[in-house]
């Protein structure tokens, strides 16, 4: 059994050293335009140390002549690329409408993470252009073209004018790649990428998480004019982090995160600070009744901050799902939890019961799980107990609470940020 990488979920995905790259002097102010576009360039910070590594890990699998797994590096760069294209529409998006102003220009082509991947892509070039001569179909170059594509779009928008300070000053991509770098598994692993896809979104959530707790100061004081700014950037921020969960659903097989799991030790998704308790269980609930009886617009931007959230809690269920296994098998969690694709639907249901905007009439729930409505929802459970008992016989530590799984989690729920929160 490999020796897990970290005791607690903040550990795991180095975020006291990644959150240093937005709490250093000098800092935007929270819940402002610059907080929200400094959390952007620093999520494609990470997405662009992944991208070098993966790019690198292409090269050595295509000189090794190992073309199938090129492929899964490719795949994984696809990924990553859709997801620096989100975060550069949003750039744009949030960009100030005078960036000729006085300040400073910002572009992704500044960072040197960015000269970085250049310098990989290049090395990667040389070896696909010999290949790209042949005319028999391959994957690769469908990838390659799709991933070209979307970083052509997303060099040409990771850019703003107008800034506070200079790319180095305000993104410190520096402090971004040493926690991207802080934990790391010998050999060739996902390892790096799963930490990717919680570090991108629990940046952006500390953004968030800073809107809504003005807008939520804003409500109480009656000052319902500066609200609808506050959360439309919420809004779109959250968007994207509802979005991020693709990467690993879309991308990650069910064999890569077995060969990762022991590294994980006693954590969970559910100890996130920023996203399940100060965002899930303290903001959002306290931005849903401070919105009550506000404006229209007030009211459907929570309503849609709401909706990002339980798509977020949707993805996620796919991640047990898909790698533990279906409801009703028995597979535990890293922590404990006696069913754990069940668990975590208990976990959406009941922050759908403390949201007054989700709607209760609905016709079918997706955790329905024992329902024949999806026509090959027998095929999906005979699968989803396939990967139950390959789960549960790799990891008989983790299903018997023996060795270190026989102990309690450090982890202790952290203090409300917003007090009048209702228990």
């Amino acid at each position: 059994m490999d020796s897990p990488v970290a005791a607690s979920y903040d550990e795991l995905q180095s975020l006291p050293a990644l959150f240093k790259a937005a709490t250093e002097e000098p800092t935007p102010a929270r819940g402002s335009t610059w907080q929200a576009l400094q959390a952007l360039f620093q999520a494609m910070e990470v997405g662009l140390n992944n991208l070098a590594a993966l790019a690198a890990e292409t090269v050595d699998r295509l000189r090794r002549e190992r073309e199938a797994e090129a492929v899964r590096s490719l795949e994984w760069m696809v990924g990553f690329g859709t997801l620096w294209n989100e975060l550069a529409w949003l750039v744009r998006e949030l960009a100030p409408l005078d960036e000729d102003a006085e300040g400073h220009a910002l572009a992704v082509t500044d960072s040197p993470a960015w000269r970085h991947l250049a310098a990989e892509e290049r090395i990667l070039a040389q070896e696909l252009k010999p290949l790209a001569d042949h005319s028999e179909a391959s994957e690769w170059k469908q990838l390659v073209l799709r991933y070209v594509m979307l970083q052509r779009v997303a060099l040409e928008h990771s850019c703003v004018g107008g800034a506070p300070y200079g790319y180095q000053e305000f993104v410190r991509p520096e402090v971004v790649r040493a926690a991207v770098r802080e934990r790391q598994l010998p050999g060739e692993t996902v390892f790096m990428q799963f930490r990717a896809a919680h570090q991108m979104p629990e940046l952006l959530t500390r953004a968030v998480n800073d809107h809504i707790e003005r807008a939520v100061a804003e409500l109480e004081a009656g000052r319902t004019q500066t609200v609808p700014p506050l959360l439309l950037r919420a809004e779109r921020l959250l968007g994207v982090v509802a979005r991020m969960t693709d990467l690993l659903v879309d991308t990650m097989e069910t064999a890569e995160y077995h060969r990762i799991r022991d590294a994980l030790g006693l954590t969970s998704g559910s100890h996130s600070v920023g996203l399940h308790f100060e965002l899930m269980r303290d903001l959002y609930p306290a931005l849903a009744r401070a919105s009550e009886g506000k404006p229209d617009d007030i009211r459907r931007l929570t309503r849609t901050i709401g909706l990002h959230i339980d798509r977020w809690r949707l993805g996620h269920i796919n991640l047990p799902r898909t790698n533990l296994g279906g409801a009703g098998t028995g597979t535990r969690s890293l922590t404990g939890s006696p069913d754990a694709l069940r668990t975590v639907a208990k976990m959406r249901e009941a922050g759908r019961a403390r949201d007054p905007y989700a709607n209760d009439g609905r016709a079918f729930r997706a955790t329905a799980w024992d329902s024949d409505t999806p026509p090959l929802a027998e095929v999906e459970r005979r699968l989803l107990r396939e990967i139950s008992h390959e789960t549960q016989e790799r990891f008989q530590d983790v299903q018997e609470r023996t060795g270190r799984y026989s102990d309690p989690s450090v982890f202790t729920a952290p203090a409300k940020r917003c007090p009048t929160r209702p228990m």
